[in-house]
């Protein structure tokens, strides 16, 4: 029992047991640092709390949207198209077997095809929406193969495929990282010992330590929520075989410098009680250091916790598992080496302490001038582009920079401005404040386009605007002018006959024709009268010519009275020729000014009556004519009564003609008579109306010109209004609400409820690049300032994308590195206070410390520009690189100054020369460890991620600087403070 406890065989026993467990309860890394790895920003953060409300919006839960990428170096033609619509139909129809909940393609329409095929024509885009998995990269290759067209590049990317890229290529690199590291170590192990077992037992030691660490870390990441990242695996591979190793070369230098007084058992106590004190304080101080980054908010900073569970596992390992292969192994651990007397030392150190000794204050000053110089030129741009953390080569990058090139460089990765309020907003007024909204930042001068509920497309619907409205407005008010022109130009015009007219003239003039046809009326009954008178003569002359023969003087005095009546019916017929003519006349001036149906009439009578007048001219033309035939005949009466006979007989039919027309003639007088006495009166009443009428003709006109003059104003401020800002704003009439168009739109921009809304932003800059980040800073402060002067003022308003997360993520990682930072080097300091036994050495210590750090990230950051052609640092490499300098500074202060006071307890009181002789001694064991870290680092570069590589550099430039000025600034110290009247006495005591 003594012999095993003596040989700690319960050590290789317990950590066997503990490595096998280790390896079958290790989870898949790569699936968990996939759900469990990603940067999370607090709940409060701009982005978050977008992305909540964005969640709340969807109808889709658990969804993420990946973009196929078809690409052509020529343009893509028809046939491409109908392949491409093809194939993604068959995607819809095959939904479910791919976990698709939604896809949007140019088969949606014009004006999405105009947003998804680039101007150049040669790439355009699908996006396809998928239920979240754990498999979310491989369904996302099934859809790849899927919408796969034969002729075209077809690439599938997004921000997730991209974030689990950048872990795959992580992963791969780790891998290389492990093997390099691993044989690194070995060879220097073999050259810094001549032995081939202690590289061995180093790397079985580490290794048992790393398995054990990783899996305990990776099951409190799955049980119990363990902050983890895609660089945990790598930095615990790091931290654990870098000072793992160097704890070793530390242990079994001393070993062998032990074994060379006594047996392996002496050697053992000697080194538990140097060394082995050494590792726990070096060691504890690294696990305060970053167990410190537990009281970090960030939860990214908080998954450097890991180190210091690995940093507690290895202590745990290395000083029991090493004693076990010194108590079994002894002297055989240094095979074939046999030499134990000699003791190694660095005349490095011993020169640069030397240095220190000799000029303390000078070099101080130096190094501090060096130091300030490198903080002043700190750089303070970070790359926060995962993107360019995968290489160019790698199908999902080519994608995303095919999709930046031809479309705006925002187009894969828009920026969302999502707002909420507790009541519907697919409301007028609402909708015209989002409108509103998008407009101002569609003003924005790095925005490229904006989408939201009422700009579907990028573009205004025209016809729900104020100003498309007052065009359609102003057109028929245009209208409403050239009517209200026409109908004042008609009244005008009628007003103006009507004047013209002179209505009482032809009032009068009427009245005078009334009474002519009243007279011609009368001279028409003493034309009847002497017709009668007439009638009776012939009638008498008829009987007459039978007592022809009585006498020729009774005939002549029959005569004479028919004379009489013809010379009266000639006059009667001459004067009423005079009235018709002068009825006419007056007819057909009245006729002229009235064109109606009574005017017809009065034409009509007017007709006739002529007609009447004429055949009774003709007929007492036809009995003027006969008169001197008769008196004729009575002269020559005697000289045959047959003539007479003849002549009375005409007589006879004259007078019945003469009868015949005069009762055509007197109708017509009579039709004229009545119609012009009915035209008097009317014209009588129409004389004041048509006075009226022409007065409110004129007024009417005024009138209208008064109207055209307000429509002219109302046009001229409806122009002005349709020209001004006013005329931008949306107004969807109440009865358009529910329009199809608007309500797909809902659909899209709005949330079930409708109570959430998003707006879309396609910035023109790269949404990772430091210009889009500012621009989304300042879109941020604007947009909330905006949606406080509109009906939105009490909506929550939040800004999410991968930019704001960016801008989170930076305002975030430069404020908690500094509280981090700060944390730990408190903890630090606070375990070299208690462990150095000083207050000056901690102070001393990490103040060289954080100059390292200082000068360090400066040269990386020109190594970075000259070298590998990047114009920033990511924004972790200043982070990782404190932690790792600060952490392992630390370890090697506390060799230098634990070796140190060994010096002083041996022979105390000479400082000087303890100090020097203690960077000697060590020296040796801390560039060894240099090396070894500086390999194991280096084997960081060739993983290909641009992260590991910066942090590689830094920290290697670090360790070399730390090399130098370390043995310097420490001698110098002791100088400063032990070897002066004023400051002796101050410092260590032991």
């Amino acid at each position: 029992m003594g012999w095993l406890k003596k040989n700690h065989i319960a050590a290789i026993i317990i950590w066997l047991v503990l490595a096998v467990v280790a390896v079958v309860t290790l989870p898949d890394i790569s699936t968990l640092v996939r759900q469990q790895g990603h940067v999370i920003l607090p709940a409060s953060s701009e982005s978050a709390r977008a992305n909540k409300l964005a969640r709340e919006m969807s109808t889709e839960k658990n969804t993420n949207s990946i973009v196929v990428v078809y690409h052509k170096d020529g343009k893509l033609n028809a046939d491409d198209q109908q392949q491409i619509n093809r194939k993604v139909k068959v995607l819809d129809e095959h939904r479910n077997r791919y976990n698709v909940t939604r896809i949007t393609s140019a088969r949606d329409g014009q004006d999405v095809a105009s947003q998804l095929i680039s101007k150049n024509r040669q790439t355009e885009l699908v996006t396809v929406n998928i239920k979240d998995t754990a498999k979310f990269d491989h369904q996302a290759q099934q859809v790849k193969r899927q919408l796969k067209v034969k002729g075209l590049q077809t690439y599938v990317t997004s921000d997730d495929l991209l974030s689990d890229e950048f872990s795959n290529t992580t992963e791969k690199g780790i891998q290389k990282t492990e093997i390099i590291a691993i044989i690194f170590i070995f060879v220097v192990l073999v050259l810094v010992f001549r032995s081939v077992i202690i590289p061995l037992i180093s790397l079985l030691t580490v290794g048992i330590a790393m398995i054990v660490s990783l899996s305990l870390v990776m099951n409190l990441a799955k049980y119990a929520n363990f902050p983890i990242s895609d660089f945990t695996q790598v930095f615990l591979v790091i931290i654990l075989f870098g000072v793992g190793t160097d704890y070793n070369i530390l242990l079994y230098d001393k070993f062998k410098e032990e074994l060379g007084k006594g047996n392996q058992y002496q050697a053992i106590n000697v080194v538990k009680q140097s060394a082995g004190r050494t590792i726990i304080y070096s060691g504890l101080s690294v696990f305060i250091g970053f167990a410190a980054l537990s009281f970090a908010k960030f939860s990214f900073y908080q998954s450097a916790v890991s180190c210091s569970v690995g940093v507690l596992v290895l202590l745990a390992v290395l000083l029991t598992l090493n004693y076990f292969f010194m108590a079994v192994l002894g002297r055989k651990m240094f095979w074939p080496s046999k030499n134990f007397q000699i003791q190694q030392s660095s005349k490095v150190w011993h020169f640069l302490a030397q240095r220190g000794l000799h000029h303390p204050l000078l070099y101080m000053v130096i190094l501090a001038g060096i130091a300030a110089t490198a903080m002043l030129n700190t750089p303070h741009l970070l790359n926060y582009n995962s993107a360019d953390e995968v290489p160019n080569s790698n199908s999902i990058k080519q994608g995303y920079l095919i999709a930046q090139r031809d479309f705006s460089k925002g187009k894969v990765s828009p920026t969302t401005i999502d707002i909420k309020l507790d009541h519907p907003l697919d409301n007028q007024k609402d909708l015209a404040a989002i409108d509103q909204t998008t407009n101002t930042i569609k003003k924005d001068p790095n925005v490229k386009a904006v989408n939201s509920v009422t700009q579907p497309t990028g573009k205004p619907i025209k016809q729900l605007y104020v100003k498309d409205q007052l065009k359609t407005v102003l057109r028929g008010l245009d209208k409403s002018q050239s009517g209200l022109t026409t109908i004042r130009s008609g009244l005008q015009d009628t007003s103006d006959q009507i004047g013209r007219a002179n209505i009482r003239e032809s009032v009068k003039q009427v009245q005078e024709l009334a009474s002519g046809s009243q007279r011609l009326a009368n001279a028409n009954g003493q034309f009847n009268s002497g017709l009668n008178q007439y009638i009776t003569g012939t009638n008498r002359y008829i009987q007459g010519t039978s007592q022809l023969t009585s006498g020729i003087g009774q005939l002549r005095v029959g005569v004479n009275p028919f004379a009489t009546g013809i010379g009266q019916v000639t006059a009667a017929s001459q004067q009423l020729n005079q009235q018709v003519a002068t009825v006419n006349s007056q007819i057909q001036q009245l006729n002229q000014l009235i064109n109606n149906q009574t005017s017809g009439s009065y034409a009509t009578m007017s007709m006739q009556l002529s007609q009447g007048t004429g055949r009774l001219t003709s007929a007492l033309t036809a009995i003027n004519q006969q008169v001197p035939v008769l008196e004729n005949g009575i002269d020559q009466l005697a000289a045959g009564g047959s003539q007479l006979d003849q002549a009375g007989s005409q007589l006879y039919a004259g007078g019945s003609t003469l009868a015949s027309s005069s009762q055509q003639l007197g109708s017509g007088i009579n039709q004229v008579n009545g119609g012009v006495q009915q035209l008097n009166q009317q014209l009588q009443g129409m004389a004041g109306q048509v006075s009226q009428l022409e007065t409110g003709l004129n007024q009417a006109v005024n009138g209208l010109t008064k109207v055209q003059a307000g429509i002219n104003q109302v046009q001229s401020y409806l122009g002005e209004l349709k020209n001004s800002p006013a005329g931008n704003q949306l107004n969807i009439p109440r009865n358009e609400l529910g329009n199809h168009q608007l309500v797909d739109s809902y659909n899209i921009y709005m949330s079930k409820n409708r109570h959430i809304t998003q707006i879309s932003v396609t910035l023109k800059d790269d949404p990772s690049s430091h210009a889009a980040t500012q621009a989304v800073k300042q879109l941020t402060q604007d947009v909330k300032a905006q949606v406080k002067a509109t009906s939105l003022s009490k909506a929550q308003v939040a800004v999410g994308g991968q930019t704001s997360q960016i801008a989170d993520l930076e305002k975030l990682s430069q404020s908690d590195f500094s509280r981090t930072a700060m944390i730990m080097i408190v903890g630090i300091g606070l375990a070299l206070l208690i462990f150095t036994r000083s207050v000056l050495q901690p102070i001393v210590i990490i103040i060289t410390l954080i100059g390292t750090y200082y000068t360090a990230i400066g040269l990386t950051a020109v190594i970075t520009r000259q070298l590998l052609h990047e114009s920033m640092l990511t924004w972790n490499t200043p982070f990782f690189t404190f932690i790792m300098l600060i952490a392992l500074g630390v370890d090697y202060s506390i060799f230098l100054m634990m070796r140190y006071r060994d010096e002083e307890l041996v022979a105390p009181g000479n400082q000087v020369k303890h100090i020097l002789q203690a960077a000697t001694v060590i020296g040796a064991v801390v560039m060894s460890a240099i090396v070894i870290l500086s390999g194991t680092f280096a084997a960081l570069i060739p993983s290909g991620v641009m992260t590991l590589i910066q942090v590689a550099i830094a920290v290697i430039i670090g360790l070399i600087i730390l090399l130098t000025v370390l043995p310097i600034i420490m001698a110098a110290y002791v100088k400063l403070t032990y070897d002066s009247a004023v400051n002796r006495g101050i410092g260590m005591k032991p």
